[in-house]
């Protein structure tokens, strides 16, 4: 059982075994927000566009966040940036992502691989092909989703973002991507979203939070 795993069953647990638990990860009801990337959460949680472009890049050249999970305000568990040192959340969409070597992208299309999409692992935290596409009719850029072994394919990375990540992986630049949002095989994926970046930047994501971070703003 991976790390990511563990944290969504002991979530699952805490949600089980107290009331204040369950209150902590509840969706929360719909509060204007411009940080909350558009999902109604309270800008408190999030870290502010303070004018930094480096602020999520360590001293040592990595990230100065982790993935934990998260539930959304439809109740589906997914995974969420969080900054070590405030318990800030990162939404997908902040512009200083890509600084720290971190391509999210939600994906286009996965109403035309409905099959594939239930066939396929795209449970967040497992991992998914980038597979490019650079003879695709509509996009030069294209770079398709697939699950770990290649069979089924949940949909393309959206253009925007498929632009970076096409550069990299045809300039040789080495990049894994798992997905965030998802479900396992037989469950009905209406929405996928993955998240891309070296393999040393992933593996960093996917560690445990330092000793002492504070706790993960929405849990206070």
């Amino acid at each position: 059982m991976g790390f990511m795993d563990r944290l969504l069953r002991r979530t699952s647990r805490l949600d089980e075994a107290s009331g204040e638990a369950t209150q902590r990860t509840t969706p929360v009801q719909a509060i204007s927000s411009q940080t909350g990337e558009g999902e109604g959460l309270p800008d408190r949680w999030y870290a502010p566009q303070d004018g930094s472009r480096d602020r999520f890049v360590g001293a040592d050249g990595l990230p100065t966040l982790r993935l934990i999970p998260y539930r959304d305000m439809g109740g589906e568990y997914v995974l969420r940036l969080c900054e070590d040192d405030t318990g800030l959340l990162v939404g997908p969409t902040d512009r200083r992502l890509p600084r720290a070597g971190i391509y999210i992208s939600q994906l286009r299309g996965e109403a035309h691989h409905q099959a594939e999409c239930r066939a396929g692992n795209f449970h967040p935290g497992d991992p998914v092909r980038l597979v490019r596409e650079p003879e695709n009719p509509y996009d030069p850029n294209a770079v398709a989703v697939y699950d770990a072994t290649g069979q089924y394919m949940a949909a393309y990375v959206n253009k925007q973002k498929a632009r970076t990540l096409a550069r990299l992986i045809d300039s040789g630049t080495e990049v894994e991507a798992i997905s965030i949002r998802g479900t396992r095989p037989g469950v009905g994926c209406d929405q996928v979203a993955v998240l891309a970046a070296s393999p040393d930047v992933l593996r960093h994501l996917l560690s445990q939070r330092p000793a002492g971070a504070p706790r993960p703003a929405h849990e206070r």
